[in-house]
């Protein structure tokens, strides 16, 4: 069956320019994908490298001429639904994992109180939509952020008891440069790349998160004017987890 298939693209020469022109660009966008060092950037080149290794297949299902009806059109039918289906996979991840979270961590939404008024001046103040904030019920300190629909911070009982007034703050500005620079989708998009791309065991992403992660703080401590209030809230919690271990 794929015999029949592989060669009808070899002996129709718009389809090897097809697969030759698409692999090419997945190649070229995998390039400027490791070289850039924008977020933004790296995330658009991710998925238009995805796009041009699924674009040769694709066009080869709508090109194909079924002249044998359950040999012929087998690779075609394969081809279509691991289209859909790779597609659909990705569209649900994107849009329900998210909320899977809020579910799971068993979070209310903080809808007053000074980490609410916070939030919304600050976000105001760097001109992106305001991310909802959740309390999570646990004991651990931690804080983190989802960018991909609606953007938001969580924040648990326990971060929220051991903080100060400043030290959550400095927190918050941290989270919301996360939010700003859509962190949690750039993560997402590398988990997709993993899975489909053949070129993804030649990437590591620990660096890229690291920077971020150094980019976040700095913000941070760029808008409080000292590193004092992140460096007390990092130590607490530090202090903390050592205690638990």
């Amino acid at each position: 069956m794929w015999n029949v298939y592989a060669s009808h693209i070899l002996s129709t020469p718009h389809m090897l320019a097809i697969f030759i022109g698409s692999f090419s660009l997945a190649l070229l966008f995998y390039i400027l994908f490791r070289k850039t060092a924008f977020v933004s950037r790296k995330v658009t080149y991710l998925y238009l490298h995805i796009l041009f290794i699924f674009l040769p297949f694709i066009s080869s299902a709508l090109l194909w001429k079924c002249l044998m009806p359950v040999i012929a059109c087998s690779p075609k039918m394969i081809i279509y639904l691991a289209s859909i289906g790779s597609g659909g996979t990705l569209l649900l991840s994107f849009v329900i994992l998210p909320y899977i979270y809020n579910w799971a961590s068993n979070s209310k939404e903080i809808k007053e109180g000074e980490i609410k008024d916070f939030v919304s001046e600050k976000s105001q103040a760097m001109n992106i939509r305001e991310p909802k904030v959740y309390a999570v019920e646990d004991i651990r300190p931690c804080a983190y952020s989802i960018t991909n629909i609606q953007p938001s911070i969580f924040v648990t009982v326990g971060l929220c008891e051991l903080l100060d007034k400043k030290e959550m703050e400095a927190v918050m500005l941290h989270e919301l440069y996360h939010v700003k620079q859509k962190t949690s989708f750039w993560k997402f998009s590398i988990n997709m790349l993993k899975i489909f791309s053949p070129l993804s065991s030649f990437i590591t992403t620990d660096d890229a998160i690291d920077k971020e992660e150094l980019d976040a703080d700095h913000f941070a401590i760029s808008m409080q004017g000292t590193k004092r209030f992140l460096k007390a809230a990092k130590g607490k919690v530090n202090k903390f987890n050592r205690k638990i271990r």
